[in-house]
């Protein structure tokens, strides 16, 4: 929207532009022609020739396609204007008025053509400027004269210029900006589809296991009990080794059931939002611990990136796993909130506290220090005045991707 509005922008800039250029040409002629009828009645009818060829020209200079992306034509057009400028100043009784058309064409020499060639328009109507006044009013006021008429054809030429420059570098930044935004949209969404895409296999991934083994342990064990059932009467020893086959087929299935369900279960939690999954990890925690358990969550939290939400889901999973392994504690409090840039998880126990014999392995210290790193954050775990412990675990909302995460590890070995 901006960019279409700036384009509009630019087009009424460029008519107005033409717009006022053919109307000071038109009310120079006006009164020029007017002089001539008063003053000098035999020269009228040339100069209203002249003054009409003038103006259409700079009709079809500045509303007709014929010259437009031709650079050749529009020399010539600017000649022949040019031209048709002089002679006007040529007709007696040589009215000064007509000098006042070159700024309109310096104008128009700078918005057809490159600075090099327009300074050199320039230059020659200056030219031009300076033979008329010195004939007329000798060296001295001819050169001051041009002086004060070529700085003022260059002043105005520049100005317009660097107007058109301006606006012109402002729609190319927003035209720029428009494709960038429109590209990162398109790649949000191209990361949005490989996220699906990679839960959806994975998932595919597990049904196919599942068939695989859980499928073909319990395949075996129904033949299993129906060929046991046909010889129970007859062979009871053997009946009873078919059995437990069938029990050992059960218990395996079971085992590999409950693995891969485990493993189901994180992708369920890293599809909530993060304040979401914590919810659903404390309330699963709270049940089977009897621990006493308080959660305190922002009400205003911006979206997460995934791999931010699967960091601080694990870094509360592992710090409650170790309250219960290792704390004694009766109740834990977590709380996650916004501290500027920075999300901070802290998770807090009125257990035992650390030991004070505890190493690098203690308490899962190692992974979560790992884990804070790979996300560019932090991670402490302290003892309180009280009794008991605290774990922060803290990370900017824009973690760094694995690839950044990788180059900063390489630079600090």
């Amino acid at each position: 929207m901006k960019l279409n509005s700036l384009i509009r922008t630019g087009q009424s800039a460029d008519r107005l532009m033409n717009f006022t250029g053919i109307s000071v040409m038109a009310v120079i002629s006006i009164l020029g022609l007017y002089t001539f009828f008063v003053q000098a009645p035999a020269m009228r009818w040339p100069a209203l020739a002249l003054v009409s060829l003038l103006i259409l020209l700079a009709l079809l200079a500045h509303y007709s396609d014929w010259c437009e992306g031709h650079r050749q034509r529009q020399r010539w057009l600017l000649a022949l204007r040019s031209g048709l400028v002089v002679a006007l100043l040529a007709l007696p009784p040589h009215l000064d008025i007509f000098i006042i058309l070159f700024f309109v064409l310096s104008v128009t020499a700078a918005m057809l053509f490159e600075p090099r060639e327009w300074v050199w328009w320039i230059a020659v109507f200056a030219a031009i400027t300076a033979v008329y006044y010195i004939r007329r009013y000798g060296w001295s006021a001819g050169i001051s004269s041009t002086v004060i008429y070529g700085a003022a054809y260059y002043f105005f030429a520049s100005f317009a210029k660097a107007s058109d420059d301006a606006l012109t570098a402002q729609q190319e930044s927003l035209r720029l900006y428009e494709e960038l935004r429109v590209a990162h949209e398109r790649l949000r969404d191209y990361a949005d589809q490989v996220e699906v895409l990679t839960i959806v296999q994975e998932r595919q991934r597990m049904a196919r296991e599942m068939h695989d083994t859980v499928g073909h342990r319990l395949t075996v064990a129904a033949v299993q009990l129906q060929a046991a059932r046909q010889i129970v009467d007859r062979d009871p020893q053997k009946t009873a080794s078919m059995i437990d086959t069938v029990h050992q087929q059960i218990t395996a299935a079971l085992t590999e059931l409950r693995q891969t369900v485990a493993a189901l279960r994180a992708p369920l939690e890293e599809d909530l939002s993060l304040p979401q999954s914590l919810q659903h990890l404390i309330h699963n925690f709270a049940q089977a611990t009897d621990i006493d358990c308080k959660i305190e969550l922002p009400p205003d939290l911006p979206p997460l990136s995934a791999r931010l939400r699967t960091a601080f889901h694990r870094a509360a999973q592992e710090c409650l796993t170790n309250v219960q392994k290792h704390a004694a504690a009766k109740h834990v409090w977590l709380q996650l909130r916004l501290q500027d840039t920075m999300l901070c998880l802290t998770v807090t126990d009125d257990g035992r506290g650390l030991s004070p014999h505890l190493d690098g392995r203690g308490f899962g210290l190692k992974g979560l220090h790992e884990r804070a790193v790979q996300v560019g954050g932090t991670f402490q775990l302290q003892n309180l005045p009280q009794g008991g412990t605290r774990a922060i675990f803290c990370a900017p909302l824009s973690s760094p991707t694995p690839a950044e995460h990788d180059s900063r590890k390489e630079s600090v070995l």
